[in-house]
Protein backbone atom coordinates (compact mmCIF):
# COMPACT_ATOMS: atom_id res chain seq x y z
CA UNK A 1 0.00 0.00 0.00
CA UNK A 2 2.61 2.65 -0.74
CA UNK A 3 2.04 5.68 -2.35
CA UNK A 4 3.10 7.58 -5.12
CA UNK A 5 3.79 11.30 -5.08
CA UNK A 6 4.43 12.51 -8.44
CA UNK A 7 1.45 10.49 -9.72
CA UNK A 8 -2.15 11.20 -8.53
CA UNK A 9 -3.67 8.32 -9.90
CA UNK A 10 -2.51 5.43 -7.72
CA UNK A 11 -3.24 7.24 -4.54
CA UNK A 12 -6.86 8.21 -5.72
CA UNK A 13 -7.96 5.00 -6.80
CA UNK A 14 -6.37 3.07 -3.31
CA UNK A 15 -8.64 5.92 -2.07
CA UNK A 16 -11.62 4.14 -3.99
CA UNK A 17 -11.02 1.27 -2.88
CA UNK A 18 -10.40 2.13 0.81
CA UNK A 19 -14.18 3.63 0.65
CA UNK A 20 -15.11 -0.09 -1.02
CA UNK A 21 -13.16 -1.70 2.22
CA UNK A 22 -14.69 0.46 4.85
CA UNK A 23 -17.98 0.14 3.65
CA UNK A 24 -17.48 -3.34 3.64
CA UNK A 25 -16.55 -3.64 6.57
CA UNK A 26 -19.47 -1.70 8.68
CA UNK A 27 -22.05 -4.46 7.10
CA UNK A 28 -22.64 -6.99 10.11
CA UNK A 29 -24.24 -9.40 7.91
CA UNK A 30 -22.50 -11.93 6.94
CA UNK A 31 -21.49 -11.58 3.24
CA UNK A 32 -24.36 -13.92 1.86
CA UNK A 33 -26.75 -11.73 3.65
CA UNK A 34 -26.53 -8.34 2.04
CA UNK A 35 -26.21 -8.28 -1.83
CA UNK A 36 -24.51 -4.81 -1.13
CA UNK A 37 -21.88 -6.73 0.55
CA UNK A 38 -21.55 -9.71 -1.49
CA UNK A 39 -20.70 -7.87 -4.73
CA UNK A 40 -18.36 -5.34 -2.93
CA UNK A 41 -16.60 -8.70 -1.61
CA UNK A 42 -16.31 -10.03 -4.97
CA UNK A 43 -13.67 -7.72 -6.58
CA UNK A 44 -12.64 -5.44 -3.99
CA UNK A 45 -9.47 -7.39 -2.57
CA UNK A 46 -8.55 -9.08 -5.51
CA UNK A 47 -7.97 -5.64 -7.13
CA UNK A 48 -6.15 -3.79 -3.94
CA UNK A 49 -3.63 -6.97 -4.64
CA UNK A 50 -3.67 -6.60 -8.43
CA UNK A 51 -2.95 -2.85 -7.68
CA UNK A 52 -0.03 -3.56 -5.15
CA UNK A 53 1.58 -6.22 -7.94
CA UNK A 54 1.25 -3.39 -10.30
CA UNK A 55 3.28 -0.84 -8.60
CA UNK A 56 6.13 -3.47 -8.74
CA UNK A 57 8.73 -2.96 -11.78
CA UNK A 58 10.89 -6.39 -11.62
CA UNK A 59 13.79 -4.64 -13.58
CA UNK A 60 14.56 -2.51 -10.35
CA UNK A 61 13.11 -5.05 -8.26
CA UNK A 62 15.32 -7.78 -8.99
CA UNK A 63 18.40 -5.47 -8.32
CA UNK A 64 17.50 -4.45 -5.10
CA UNK A 65 19.81 -5.46 -2.29
CA UNK A 66 18.24 -7.31 0.29
CA UNK A 67 19.02 -5.37 3.55
CA UNK A 68 17.70 -1.91 1.45
CA UNK A 69 14.48 -3.94 0.56
CA UNK A 70 13.76 -4.94 4.21
CA UNK A 71 14.20 -1.68 5.41
CA UNK A 72 12.36 -0.16 2.81
CA UNK A 73 9.41 -2.50 3.93
CA UNK A 74 10.20 -2.31 7.87
CA UNK A 75 9.74 1.38 7.47
CA UNK A 76 6.67 1.05 4.77
CA UNK A 77 4.70 -1.19 6.58
CA UNK A 78 5.71 -3.61 9.00
CA UNK A 79 6.23 -1.29 11.66
CA UNK A 80 2.96 -0.07 11.56
CA UNK A 81 1.15 -3.26 11.44
CA UNK A 82 3.34 -4.99 13.99
CA UNK A 83 2.18 -2.07 16.46
CA UNK A 84 -1.35 -2.12 15.31
CA UNK A 85 -1.52 -5.70 15.50
CA UNK A 86 -0.22 -6.04 19.14
CA UNK A 87 -2.53 -3.08 19.96
CA UNK A 88 -6.12 -4.98 18.17
CA UNK A 89 -5.00 -8.50 19.94
CA UNK A 90 -4.71 -7.05 22.86
CA UNK A 91 -8.15 -5.71 22.76
CA UNK A 92 -9.60 -8.45 20.66
CA UNK A 93 -7.66 -11.62 21.50
CA UNK A 94 -6.12 -11.10 24.93
CA UNK A 95 -5.61 -14.94 24.58
CA UNK A 96 -2.77 -14.84 21.74
CA UNK A 97 -0.80 -13.49 24.71
CA UNK A 98 -1.00 -17.19 26.85
CA UNK A 99 2.66 -17.95 25.18
CA UNK A 100 5.04 -16.89 22.53
CA UNK A 101 4.02 -19.97 20.09
CA UNK A 102 0.48 -18.94 20.22
CA UNK A 103 1.14 -15.15 19.77
CA UNK A 104 3.67 -15.80 16.99
CA UNK A 105 1.19 -18.39 15.32
CA UNK A 106 -2.08 -15.94 15.65
CA UNK A 107 0.10 -13.08 14.54
CA UNK A 108 1.87 -14.58 11.59
CA UNK A 109 -0.24 -17.60 10.39
CA UNK A 110 -3.26 -16.60 11.61
CA UNK A 111 -3.73 -13.10 11.96
CA UNK A 112 -7.16 -11.99 12.86
CA UNK A 113 -9.67 -10.02 10.85
CA UNK A 114 -7.88 -7.22 8.47
CA UNK A 115 -5.07 -8.27 9.52
CA UNK A 116 -3.36 -10.60 7.40
CA UNK A 117 -2.90 -8.37 4.19
CA UNK A 118 0.06 -6.91 4.91
CA UNK A 119 1.87 -9.93 5.97
CA UNK A 120 0.52 -11.64 2.67
CA UNK A 121 1.58 -8.96 0.52
CA UNK A 122 4.85 -9.26 2.17
CA UNK A 123 5.56 -12.69 1.62
CA UNK A 124 4.64 -12.15 -1.91
CA UNK A 125 7.39 -9.59 -2.25
CA UNK A 126 9.79 -11.89 -0.51
CA UNK A 127 9.17 -14.66 -2.93
CA UNK A 128 9.22 -12.25 -5.45
CA UNK A 129 12.45 -11.16 -4.87
CA UNK A 130 13.64 -14.26 -4.57
CA UNK A 131 12.50 -15.55 -8.16
CA UNK A 132 13.19 -11.72 -9.59
CA UNK A 133 16.27 -13.22 -11.43
CA UNK A 134 14.51 -16.17 -13.07
CA UNK A 135 11.38 -14.23 -13.85
CA UNK A 136 13.38 -11.76 -15.81
CA UNK A 137 15.06 -13.97 -17.62
CA UNK A 138 12.48 -17.23 -18.60
CA UNK A 139 9.45 -17.31 -19.87
CA UNK A 140 9.04 -20.85 -18.57
CA UNK A 141 9.81 -19.77 -15.24
CA UNK A 142 7.04 -16.90 -14.96
CA UNK A 143 4.53 -19.50 -16.51
CA UNK A 144 5.63 -22.06 -13.86
CA UNK A 145 5.13 -19.77 -10.82
CA UNK A 146 1.67 -18.34 -12.74
CA UNK A 147 0.62 -21.96 -12.82
CA UNK A 148 2.05 -22.65 -9.30
CA UNK A 149 -0.15 -19.62 -8.29
CA UNK A 150 -3.34 -20.67 -10.14
CA UNK A 151 -3.31 -24.18 -8.31
CA UNK A 152 -2.60 -21.98 -4.84
CA UNK A 153 -6.04 -20.26 -5.80
CA UNK A 154 -7.91 -23.57 -6.75
CA UNK A 155 -6.52 -25.71 -3.46
CA UNK A 156 -7.79 -22.58 -1.01
CA UNK A 157 -10.14 -20.76 -2.70
CA UNK A 158 -12.44 -23.07 -4.09
CA UNK A 159 -13.99 -26.79 -2.83
CA UNK A 160 -11.04 -28.20 -3.53
CA UNK A 161 -9.86 -27.02 -0.46
CA UNK A 162 -11.15 -30.28 1.14
CA UNK A 163 -7.77 -31.62 -0.79
CA UNK A 164 -5.72 -30.05 1.62
CA UNK A 165 -5.25 -31.71 4.97
CA UNK A 166 -7.22 -29.81 7.46
CA UNK A 167 -4.28 -29.30 9.81
CA UNK A 168 -2.73 -27.33 6.98
CA UNK A 169 -6.11 -25.23 6.74
CA UNK A 170 -6.41 -24.27 10.69
CA UNK A 171 -2.85 -23.29 11.22
CA UNK A 172 -2.60 -21.22 8.46
CA UNK A 173 -4.40 -18.12 6.71
CA UNK A 174 -5.97 -19.99 3.25
CA UNK A 175 -5.06 -15.84 1.72
CA UNK A 176 -1.85 -16.21 1.89
CA UNK A 177 -1.83 -18.89 -1.14
CA UNK A 178 -5.25 -17.99 -2.25
CA UNK A 179 -4.59 -14.79 -2.96
CA UNK A 180 -0.99 -14.50 -4.54
CA UNK A 181 -2.30 -14.78 -8.20
CA UNK A 182 -3.52 -11.79 -8.28
CA UNK A 183 -0.51 -9.76 -6.79
CA UNK A 184 1.09 -11.70 -9.59
CA UNK A 185 -1.15 -10.82 -12.33
CA UNK A 186 -0.40 -7.26 -11.23
CA UNK A 187 3.59 -7.53 -11.55
CA UNK A 188 2.91 -10.02 -14.93
CA UNK A 189 0.66 -6.41 -16.82
CA UNK A 190 3.16 -4.06 -15.12
CA UNK A 191 6.32 -5.90 -16.65
CA UNK A 192 4.86 -7.51 -19.79
CA UNK A 193 4.00 -10.64 -18.92
CA UNK A 194 0.72 -10.41 -19.76
CA UNK A 195 -1.08 -8.37 -21.86
CA UNK A 196 -2.71 -5.39 -21.05
CA UNK A 197 -6.11 -5.58 -22.42
CA UNK A 198 -8.42 -2.99 -23.48
CA UNK A 199 -11.62 -1.37 -22.63
CA UNK A 200 -13.52 -3.52 -25.44
CA UNK A 201 -12.14 -6.58 -24.30
CA UNK A 202 -12.84 -5.95 -19.97
CA UNK A 203 -16.11 -4.08 -20.13
CA UNK A 204 -18.02 -7.00 -21.00
CA UNK A 205 -15.87 -9.20 -18.92
CA UNK A 206 -16.81 -7.13 -16.06
CA UNK A 207 -20.55 -7.00 -17.10
CA UNK A 208 -20.48 -10.91 -16.92
CA UNK A 209 -19.17 -10.81 -13.59
CA UNK A 210 -21.32 -8.58 -12.48
CA UNK A 211 -24.38 -10.31 -13.50
CA UNK A 212 -23.23 -14.02 -12.82
CA UNK A 213 -22.38 -12.60 -8.97
CA UNK A 214 -25.32 -10.87 -8.98
CA UNK A 215 -27.61 -14.34 -9.79
CA UNK A 216 -25.31 -16.44 -7.54
CA UNK A 217 -26.61 -14.11 -4.91
CA UNK A 218 -30.25 -14.22 -5.74
CA UNK A 219 -30.58 -17.91 -7.15
CA UNK A 220 -30.52 -20.67 -4.61
CA UNK A 221 -29.82 -22.53 -8.20
CA UNK A 222 -26.27 -21.90 -8.14
CA UNK A 223 -23.93 -24.42 -6.29
CA UNK A 224 -20.06 -23.23 -4.59
CA UNK A 225 -18.73 -23.86 -8.67
CA UNK A 226 -20.79 -20.91 -9.79
CA UNK A 227 -19.59 -18.84 -7.03
CA UNK A 228 -16.53 -18.78 -7.50
CA UNK A 229 -16.49 -18.60 -11.51
CA UNK A 230 -18.91 -15.13 -11.14
CA UNK A 231 -16.08 -14.23 -8.87
CA UNK A 232 -13.09 -14.68 -10.70
CA UNK A 233 -14.44 -13.15 -13.89
CA UNK A 234 -15.69 -10.26 -11.99
CA UNK A 235 -12.17 -10.15 -9.72
CA UNK A 236 -10.13 -10.51 -13.35
CA UNK A 237 -12.03 -8.20 -15.38
CA UNK A 238 -12.12 -5.16 -12.45
CA UNK A 239 -8.36 -6.30 -11.61
CA UNK A 240 -7.19 -5.98 -15.38
CA UNK A 241 -9.01 -2.48 -15.23
CA UNK A 242 -6.61 -1.00 -13.27
CA UNK A 243 -3.88 0.26 -15.77
CA UNK A 244 -7.03 2.14 -17.33
CA UNK A 245 -8.08 3.12 -14.22
CA UNK A 246 -4.55 4.66 -13.31
CA UNK A 247 -4.29 6.43 -16.34
CA UNK A 248 -7.81 8.33 -16.05
CA UNK A 249 -7.53 9.20 -12.41
CA UNK A 250 -3.57 10.54 -12.97
CA UNK A 251 -6.16 14.08 -13.17
CA UNK A 252 -7.30 14.50 -10.06
CA UNK A 253 -11.26 14.04 -9.61
CA UNK A 254 -13.31 17.16 -9.47
CA UNK A 255 -13.87 18.22 -5.26
CA UNK A 256 -12.91 14.70 -3.91
CA UNK A 257 -9.45 14.24 -5.77
CA UNK A 258 -7.45 15.87 -2.90
CA UNK A 259 -9.26 13.87 -0.19
CA UNK A 260 -9.00 10.76 -2.26
CA UNK A 261 -5.45 11.03 -2.89
CA UNK A 262 -4.54 11.72 0.66
CA UNK A 263 -6.22 8.63 2.12
CA UNK A 264 -4.68 6.98 -0.80
CA UNK A 265 -1.13 8.06 0.19
CA UNK A 266 -1.74 7.54 3.60
CA UNK A 267 -4.14 3.77 2.98
CA UNK A 268 -2.20 1.72 4.93
CA UNK A 269 -2.93 3.54 8.16
CA UNK A 270 -6.60 3.71 7.54
CA UNK A 271 -6.48 0.46 6.43
CA UNK A 272 -4.85 -0.75 9.99
CA UNK A 273 -6.91 1.74 11.67
CA UNK A 274 -10.26 1.96 10.59
CA UNK A 275 -11.22 -1.89 12.30
CA UNK A 276 -10.90 -0.22 15.46
CA UNK A 277 -13.73 2.15 14.73
CA UNK A 278 -15.90 0.09 12.77
CA UNK A 279 -15.99 -2.82 15.66
CA UNK A 280 -17.26 -0.43 18.07
CA UNK A 281 -20.07 -0.36 15.77
CA UNK A 282 -20.73 -3.65 15.39
CA UNK A 283 -25.17 -3.79 15.58
CA UNK A 284 -25.80 -6.68 13.52
CA UNK A 285 -29.59 -6.41 15.09
CA UNK A 286 -30.81 -3.70 13.19
CA UNK A 287 -31.40 -4.81 9.48
CA UNK A 288 -30.28 -4.31 6.64
CA UNK A 289 -31.67 -1.07 5.03
CA UNK A 290 -30.25 0.89 8.57
CA UNK A 291 -27.11 -0.76 9.04
CA UNK A 292 -26.64 0.13 5.30
CA UNK A 293 -27.30 4.03 6.11
CA UNK A 294 -25.26 3.34 9.14
CA UNK A 295 -22.37 1.78 7.50
CA UNK A 296 -22.30 4.42 4.39
CA UNK A 297 -22.60 7.53 7.26
CA UNK A 298 -19.56 5.59 9.16
CA UNK A 299 -17.39 5.10 6.11
CA UNK A 300 -18.02 8.70 5.30
CA UNK A 301 -16.99 10.04 8.85
CA UNK A 302 -14.09 7.77 8.74
CA UNK A 303 -12.62 9.07 5.65
CA UNK A 304 -13.30 12.97 6.17
CA UNK A 305 -11.29 11.91 9.91
CA UNK A 306 -8.52 9.92 8.42
CA UNK A 307 -8.39 13.30 5.24
CA UNK A 308 -8.64 15.36 8.13
CA UNK A 309 -5.80 13.83 10.20
CA UNK A 310 -3.83 13.23 7.00
CA UNK A 311 -3.68 17.05 6.36
CA UNK A 312 -2.55 18.13 10.33
CA UNK A 313 0.05 15.61 9.98
CA UNK A 314 1.60 16.25 6.71
CA UNK A 315 1.59 19.83 7.38
CA UNK A 316 3.15 19.50 10.49
CA UNK A 317 5.68 16.90 8.83
CA UNK A 318 6.39 19.53 6.22
CA UNK A 319 7.12 22.28 8.55
CA UNK A 320 9.73 20.13 10.48
CA UNK A 321 11.43 18.79 7.60
CA UNK A 322 11.94 22.83 6.25
CA UNK A 323 13.01 23.56 9.77
CA UNK A 324 15.88 21.31 9.86
CA UNK A 325 16.38 21.92 6.23
CA UNK A 326 17.27 25.16 7.35
CA UNK A 327 19.12 24.20 10.41
CA UNK A 328 16.98 25.52 12.67
CA UNK A 329 15.09 23.45 15.53
CA UNK A 330 11.24 23.38 16.00
CA UNK A 331 10.85 26.62 18.51
CA UNK A 332 14.24 27.79 18.37
CA UNK A 333 13.01 30.79 15.72
CA UNK A 334 10.42 31.65 18.59
CA UNK A 335 12.66 31.55 21.15
CA UNK A 336 14.92 34.27 19.65
CA UNK A 337 12.06 36.65 18.88
CA UNK A 338 11.04 36.53 22.93
CA UNK A 339 14.48 38.29 23.66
Amino acid sequence: MSSTRHDPGPDQLKGILMVLVILGHTFWQGIGDSWTKWMIYGFHMPVFLFLSGYMISMARFGTRPWGDLLRHYWKRMLAAWLIVSVLWLALQKPEAFSDVQTFLEVLLLRPDFHLWYVPMLFLSVLLLRLLARPLNGSAAARAALGLAAVVGALLFQTPLKELVPQVVLDNVDARYAGYFVWILLGVAVRNGWFPRLGVWWLAPLVAVGLAARSWAYTSDAAGPWWSVVAFTVLSLGASLCVPALRDALRTPLPIVGEPLRTIGQHSLYVYLLHPFVTDALHTPEIGWLRSLVLGVAVTVAILVASYLVAGLLERAGGRLAGARWLGVRPGARRRQYRG
